[in-house]
């Protein structure tokens, strides 16, 4: 079970992970692809799957004009915002279940499903067949909210209602009216994604959040679902940087409304979190920090720096491939992420941090 608690002087942006290409090899020009007319972008080229003979390869690649005065980190933002505006112009209406409390605004419902439609299909072929179930209420609907979760999570009752104590001892009479919550509850007993959205008390005058960090944060447990699906339930098998970072990184582009601008304003809040320098957070936010505590212990703020560095050097498919294959990577449970990473990327983890850790940190100075 993962969540999120939020208050609006202490919120925390959940974020979402994305991919817009059908196939799952990274692309490069003459490799095989699986679907004329489909796209990936890889680093700082579009590349697309056309027919060459009786085969299906990735064409050369265009580049992306960068434009002037324009960073690394804006250029790795404007290639998912185009993979963004292609999987938008193929979505498809997704299954989708949202069980809300009677007081839930229709407004807030009819949101969350846009948002939860348009990060599916953002994923094309990642998330194909993709089902959620959604259950929307507010902080004076804990009990309500742990009785949805046993109907859909039956054998997990207990940690349904361990769900409701933790919520409820992080409430006092300072926080009452801006505390607010989100999680990913791992799998219905029939199969579907199960998330939940707590808004603050409807008593409350003005405090649901409706503030840009609050518009990643239905992104973020979307991918921390996925990241569960595409790991066959072992998510535990994700280095914490990885399991935050691609939730803060992709909910930071998907969840912001209009530009770059509102991109930086959201991505930059988690420096808030900041204890230590990047090189000894990425050496310790690995194996075996508990994901329901990871990002408080410093995968937001370091996971989301190295997960920009992956997509600026390899392009977002290719991150996803490799998340994708820790689960069936050889070896000892907690040397899989470390040994699938260097066999993805061609760079033993260690030394990619030696390298990449000073770029990234003259980036962000």
């Amino acid at each position: 079970m993962k969540n999120h608690l939020i208050a609006l002087l202490v919120i925390t942006p959940l974020l979402l992970s994305s991919q817009a290409s059908t196939s799952h090899a990274t692309a490069k020009a003459g490799a095989k692809c699986s679907k004329v007319g489909s796209k990936s972008v890889v680093g700082t080229k579009t590349f697309t799957c056309i027919q060459s003979g009786k085969k299906m390869i990735w064409d050369k690649g265009a580049s992306q004009s960068p434009g002037k005065n324009i960073n690394a980190r804006e250029q790795a933002y404007n290639l998912i915002r185009q993979a963004q505006s292609s999987s938008k112009g193929a979505s498809s209406k997704r299954d989708i279940t949202i069980v809300s409390h009677p007081t839930t605004k229709q407004a807030d419902l009819d949101e969350i499903r846009t948002r939860a439609n348009d990060a599916i299909n953002f994923f094309g072929a990642d998330a194909s067949g993709e089902r959620l179930h959604i259950i929307v209420g507010n902080m004076a609907s804990l009990s309500w909210t742990r009785e949805e979760l046993g109907k859909v999570q039956p054998a997990q009752l207990s940690e349904h209602s361990n769900w409701e104590r933790m919520i409820s001892s992080f409430v006092n009479a300072n926080n009452r009216c801006n505390l607010w919550n989100a999680g990913s509850h791992g799998f219905t007993s029939d199969g579907a994604g199960l998330i939940t959205v707590t808004f603050a008390r409807n008593d409350c005058t003005n405090t649901n959040p409706r503030d840009l960090v609050w518009k990643t944060t239905f992104e973020h447990e979307v991918v921390n679902h996925l990241q569960n699906r595409w790991l066959k339930g072992r998510v535990d098998l994700m280095p914490c940087w990885l399991n935050e970072g691609q939730a803060v990184y992709y909910g930071s582009v998907l969840g912001t409304a209009k530009n770059f601008s509102e991109f930086k304003e959201v991505f930059s809040w988690h420096k808030r979190f900041k204890r230590e320098n990047l090189m000894t957070a990425a050496k310790r936010l690995g194996y075996g920090i508990d994901m329901s505590y990871c990002g408080n212990q410093g995968g937001y703020e370091a996971g989301r720096l190295l997960v920009e560095q992956l997509i600026i050097e390899f392009g977002h498919v290719s991150l996803i491939d490799y998340t994708k294959s820790i689960v069936d990577t050889p070896g000892p449970d907690r040397e899989k992420w470390e040994v699938a990473f260097e066999q993805h990327f061609k760079i033993s983890y260690d030394k990619w941090l030696e390298k990449v850790v000073p770029e990234i940190e003259r980036r962000e100075l």
